[in-house]
């Protein structure tokens, strides 16, 4: 029968739709849980994410001295994500960390917001282009946000940490799901993805061993918060026979991080005599004790006639 009444009311109007299937507890803040009735898969994504984990990470719980560094909590567990605007703290569903609501919900329209134009009967819903900016990101990942605009690359934030992984309903529960096309569906668990050999060049030049980033458009590392970490180990093997090992630690509290296509040199010593130079790059994420290996090669000099 509703399915029914809200058919002839659409033909009607969707707005007079909208007043009668409206869920008002939809529009008071409430857990996300509530919004994976309709959004189950986005939902999932987001509980994998390091979002969903912001506030109740035992790092920033550390890091925040016991959540008392008041500075530091409010992109932890934000009320409302604004473009280029730093938030404020919420006071209900910290544990949520950076959830649904805040991300989607904006006071001033008392309706969802997101990248497309869709009628939604259980609540107001308003397309705004701000979703697909770089700015969006800014408020929190300040720092990150300025490397991306020192490198002025055309990729955005979303083109890599929200790539598109499927064509579907973005609405997945029955009936509504009826009343949407199927829409690109991005990636909600925002990956902190991993350079590799086609984003990190080595170069062993007039003496001095480079490493460019050439992939990633912003620093590598980057954090606004914590202290992840790229661990370089080289090893330089001469063609007397002997070895020598070089190491360095590149990090943002270092200020030694790759900046995007700037090289970051190493001075090689009796480079006229290197045979190879063995490179090993790993990186640390600032929530994890385990290293991964970024990069591995051996670099032969290049001999001029």
């Amino acid at each position: 029968m509703k399915l029914l009444l809200l058919g002839f009311l659409f033909l009607v109007g969707c707005e007079k739709a909208q007043e009668v299937f409206v869920r008002e507890e939809l529009l008071n803040r409430p857990p996300s849980e509530s919004c994976s009735e309709c959004h189950s898969r986005i939902y999932d994504d987001w509980t994998k994410s390091r979002h969903f984990f912001a506030w109740v990470s035992e790092n920033f719980r550390k890091e925040s001295e016991n959540y008392t560094k008041l500075k530091c909590l409010p992109c932890h567990a934000p009320l409302q994500v604004d473009e280029l605007k730093k938030p404020e703290l919420r006071r209900e569903h910290r544990s949520e960390g950076v959830n649904c609501v805040a991300c989607h919900f904006k006071e001033e329209t008392r309706a969802m917001h997101g990248p497309y134009d869709v009628w939604s009967p259980p609540h107001p819903s308003r397309r705004d282009e701000s979703y697909v900016r770089a700015g969006f990101c800014a408020g929190c990942h300040r720092e990150t946000y300025k490397e991306w605009r020192e490198a002025r690359s055309e990729k955005s934030c979303q083109s890599c940490h929200m790539r598109v992984v499927d064509y579907t309903w973005i609405v997945d529960k029955f009936p509504f799901f009826l009343l949407h096309s199927r829409k690109a569906l991005h990636d909600h668990s925002f990956p902190s993805l991993k350079a590799g050999k086609r984003d990190i060049k080595v170069f062993f030049r007039d003496g001095k061993l480079e490493i460019v980033n050439v992939g990633i458009p912003h620093n590598v590392p980057t954090a606004d918060q914590g202290n992840p970490r790229l661990y370089v180990s080289v090893r330089v093997l001469y063609e007397d026979g002997k070895e020598r090992e070089i190491r360095r630690v590149l990090s943002p509290s270092s200020g030694n991080a790759l900046v995007y296509l700037r090289p970051y040199s190493i001075r090689i010593p009796n480079p006229e005599g290197v045979k190879g130079i063995e490179v090993r790059i790993e990186r640390r994420l600032a929530w994890k004790r385990v290293r991964e290996k970024v990069y591995e090669e051996v670099i032969l000099p290049v001999r001029t006639p």
